[in-house]
């Protein structure tokens, strides 16, 4: 069964496919920091991540630490070609060398013309921010004015923002605009009734009116003293207010009874009675149409005010034809009551002529407006009304000033600011032309390096490390002719007789510094390979390695202080299962970005445990120092006892140093050294890293160094701490 190994890498992420191991837990583990540290028991599986990691990876250049066997074959340690210098590369190095230094120039007069732009940007930007300031101070106290308005025309929290972005909607308005929007304000909801539309039949009316004028009461019988309507009237009354054997009140002499038959014989009483209900019945029909009509009303404020010119144009149309139908209706029932004075004789009739108009029109056209008026949303007019009256003082404001002088100026000052960036823009792009060029050559000179370099400053270099602390040097041993490799062999220091020893035959600490020292050197050659590289220790402590602990600290510290200063885009992995050597190697690293313990400000690292569940691995990510083990100050003292033990004053320096970091943290202490400068020098400045193994740092012996150490702490009162922490540090 093949696998498809895949490696995802995301900038400095990775994401490694752990789905087909049995050991792990999770899927996938993610190392998405430059700098990754993982702890974890022997067991559970930091070797499987390390070859995942080599299996999967298609774009890095790998690099893996293991020990000694990661670096040694049949004996010998892994070299590369030999060569010696060749002249004509050297001076083909030299020929490039001096086109870079006339290219350096060059970027020099780039940059400088760069700074130049920068700093004509600085300058507009100034005043591109005070011309800003200044527009921005309109629109604050514009804004401020608006939201104080009386009426109430903005949100408590309109502020500049709000008024610049409605500078768009100002506009002016009229004084008689301005007066109907503050009466919206004011203006409480308004609901207008509808008139009832009663269908009167004028012509109708007009008709039976004048039928009921040609009409009158015919004689039963003839009576030739009533010869006139007058007469008839004055008999018709004194029948109805005289009784029989009464005496008549208009001559003073007893009415006979043959008056009375005569007259009740003359006079029919049911024909005029029904006649005169007839006219009755008519005059109040007629009395209780004008009734109706001139009970119809329209309030203007009954209206909304858009609907005012409207209804006042309705209001008088509708007046006009009421009274005009009020007259029409009048005039009818004046006829109909003399009527009764001409029972019997006919009136003359009235003229078509005198037909008032129908308002039912100006009524469906009022009822519409009634309409309207009822559904209109008060509140929408309302905030419209703040709308408008706000806009206005926009308009106002923006009138009163010199805006839009100012914003022109501003984007005067904006387009020049864009001008000079498009400078800056071509003196970069001349710079990533002349920086590319440079390049181009430097991987040219590496090409020409390879055929200079030899192994013998690889070895150099490590016994410049291990002078120190081993009685044994590395010496490579060129390559015979027809074997392109050489090798390296081990050299007694202090014999006699050049004795040489295999590498096998060093102790396992030994080999290990040795192995590990060859990594690191190795991971600093120039080759052709213009990748990046992924660089894991793989448990590159030994439990029997800890005097060679701290020059393997170092070196890893000095190789995350590179990828710190972004000196290298390599990935750096460190596994271990050694708490001790955790603890150091991690010192002054941070779980998150920030500040370190000197001040300085550092991108945050990756922290894994590896932990162990019902036989199978689990990843537990640390954010904080709080979730990991920690550096404890007892731990520092027994550190420092056991480089007095095994009297190496050079690194004792290094573990006072913490020693009086912590106390002095602790204790709020500003001045610990007082007047002992020696101390202060010594412990301060000469606490350097390996790299400088070979030189006397300060000339004196580990008591001398612990005596120093006694003394600061007795100038500090603590001397009695200092006998407790250094006698325990020795059980």
């Amino acid at each position: 069964m093949t696998t498809d190994f895949k490696l995802i890498i995301i900038g400095d992420a990775m994401r490694i496919d752990l789905s087909d191991e049995q050991i792990f837990i999770d899927n996938y583990l993610e190392l998405d920091k430059p700098i990754n540290f993982i702890f974890g028991k022997n067991g559970t599986g930091k070797s499987t991540i390390t070859k995942l990691i080599n299996e999967q990876i298609v774009d890095k250049d790998v690099r893996i630490y293991q020990g000694i066997k990661s670096v040694i074959a049949n004996g010998k340690l892994n070299s590369v070609v030999l060569g010696e210098e060749n002249v004509a590369a050297q001076k083909k190095i030299e020929a490039y060398e001096k086109e870079i230094v006339e290219l350096e120039d060059s970027k020099l007069n780039f940059e400088a013309e760069k700074q130049d732009w920068k700093d004509k940007i600085i300058s507009k930007n100034t005043e591109i921010s005070r011309q800003s300031r200044k527009i921005k101070s309109f629109y604050s106290e514009s804004a401020k004015k608006i939201k104080n308005n009386p009426l109430h025309i903005a949100v408590p929290s309109y502020q500049s923002p709000n008024f610049e972005k409605e500078l768009k909607y100002a506009f002016h308005l009229s004084e008689n605009e301005k007066n109907d929007c503050r009466k919206y304000l004011k203006t409480d909801e308004k609901i207008a009734k509808k008139i009832s539309i009663r269908k009167n039949n004028f012509v109708e009316i007009l008709e039976t009116t004048n039928s009921l004028l040609e009409s009158k009461v015919e004689e039963e019988q003839c009576v030739i003293r009533l010869d006139s309507d007058d007469k008839k009237k004055f008999a018709q009354t004194g029948i109805e207010i005289h009784e029989r054997g009464e005496i008549c009140s208009f001559c003073g002499n007893p009415i006979p009874d043959k008056v009375f038959d005569e007259l009740e014989t003359f006079f029919s009483v049911s024909k005029i009675k029904k006649f005169e209900t007839s006219l009755e019945n008519k005059i109040r029909e007629i009395k209780q149409i004008r009734s109706e009509i001139k009970s119809i009303t329209i309030k203007e404020d009954d209206f909304y005010l858009q609907f005012h010119d409207d209804i006042r144009n309705y209001k008088d149309e509708l007046e006009t034809i009421i009274n005009e139908q009020d007259r029409f209706l009048t005039t009818l029932e004046n006829a109909l009551v003399s009527k009764f004075a001409q029972l019997f004789s006919a009136s003359t009739l009235i003229s078509t002529a005198i037909l008032p108009k129908s308002s039912e029109d100006i009524i469906l056209k009022y009822n519409n407006i009634v309409e309207c008026n009822n559904s209109e949303n008060l509140p929408w007019l309302k905030n419209f009304s703040r709308d408008l009256l706000r806009f206005d003082l926009i308009h106002t404001y923006v009138s009163k000033s010199d805006l839009n002088s100012q914003l022109k100026q501003l984007s005067l000052l904006k387009n020049e600011e864009s001008q000079l960036i498009k400078k800056l823009s071509e003196s970069e792009n001349e710079i990533e032309k002349v920086e590319k060029q440079i390049s181009e050559i430097h991987s040219k000179i590496l090409i020409e390096m390879e055929k200079t370099r030899s192994e013998k400053k690889l070895a150099n270099n490590i016994n410049k490390k291990l002078k120190l602390y081993v009685p044994f040097q590395l010496e490579h041993v060129e390559a015979k002719q027809g074997n392109h490799q050489g090798y390296y062999r081990i050299k007694d220091v202090f014999s006699q007789n050049d004795e040489y020893r295999d590498v096998n035959s060093l102790s396992k600490g030994e080999k290990n510094i040795i192995g590990f020292l060859y990594f690191i050197e190795k991971l600093n050659e120039q080759t052709d390979s213009q990748l990046d590289k992924i660089i894991i220790f793989d448990d590159p402590m030994d439990s029997n390695d800890d005097m060679m602990q701290y020059i393997i600290v170092t070196e890893i510290q000095e190789l995350m202080k590179q990828i710190d200063k972004n000196k290298r885009n390599d990935i750096l992995i460190i596994m271990t299962h050694n708490v001790h050597f955790y603890i150091n190697v991690k010192y002054n690293r941070l779980y998150k970005d920030g500040k370190d313990r000197n001040g300085a400000h550092k991108s945050g690292d990756k922290f894994i445990r590896l932990q162990k569940t019902d036989f199978k691995t689990k990843f537990k990510i640390l954010d904080s120092e709080g979730q990991d083990f920690s550096t404890s100050y007892e731990l520092l003292w027994k550190e420092l006892r056991f480089l007095y033990e095994y009297d190496r004053p050079n690194l004792m320096l290094n573990s006072i140093r913490r020693i009086i970091e912590t106390f002095t943290k602790f204790n709020k202490i500003d001045d610990f050294y007082k007047d002992n400068r020696e101390a202060q020098k010594l412990f301060n400045v000469n606490s350097h890293s390996i790299d400088d193994l070979e030189a006397d740092l300060n000339g004196k012996n580990k008591e001398q160094i612990v005596g120093l150490l006694k003394e600061c702490f007795k100038s500090n009162g603590a001397e009695r701490h200092y006998q407790l922490y250094w006698r325990s540090s020795n059980k």
